[in-house]
């Protein structure tokens, strides 16, 4: 009689690497701030024209205090950011509430990879790119300053590429 034994029963449950949790708890905290705001978000009042007088007021203090240093700059960029800030403020409500299932999405990979399963990974990936697209629902993409996208893109895959480093220890 052929005997077939099972290699992985004979095995020892392999240690968690230490990179997997500084990343899960990093992940836990900023995603859990995250939550909050977009908590606060969803239940405070509808913006008032005042509200979004005052973001005007800010930029233009912003400008004003730039070009007082003398500097010739293109403020486009500050000015799609009043515009995204104007359109996120006046959407508050609605970005807030896709922002919470987002950051559940994310921290509901994280807790899976921290577990242990591969299938954590693929909604991390999920997770960082909706929030790439998170201010389109709000704003057109022509409005959206490209070093916003740019930052959060470049943030996004490089804690994805940290997380792939231990795709290897999970199942």
């Amino acid at each position: 009689m052929i005997e077939i034994k099972d290699a992985s029963l004979n095995e020892a449950p392999k240690k968690r690497p230490t990179g997997l949790s500084i990343l899960f708890v990093m992940t836990m905290i900023s995603t859990g701030w995250q939550l909050l705001g977009f908590l606060a978000g969803v239940i405070s009042r509808k913006a008032s024209s005042e509200d979004i007088e005052n973001v005007k007021l800010k930029y233009a203090d912003l400008i004003k205090f730039l070009r007082g240093y003398g500097t010739d700059e293109d403020f486009e960029p500050i000015l799609r950011m009043e515009n995204v800030e104007i359109a996120i403020i006046e959407n508050l409500q609605l970005f807030s509430f896709l922002g919470i299932l987002f950051a559940a999405t994310g921290l509901y990979g994280a807790l899976k990879m921290y577990q242990g399963l591969k299938q954590g990974f693929h909604f991390y990936i999920i997770y960082s790119f909706l929030s790439l697209v998170h201010y389109h629902f709000v704003i057109g993409a022509t409005e959206i300053p490209l070093y916003v996208l740019t930052v959060n893109g470049g943030l996004s895959l490089f804690l994805v590429y940290l997380y792939s480093r231990h795709l290897n220890w999970m199942k």
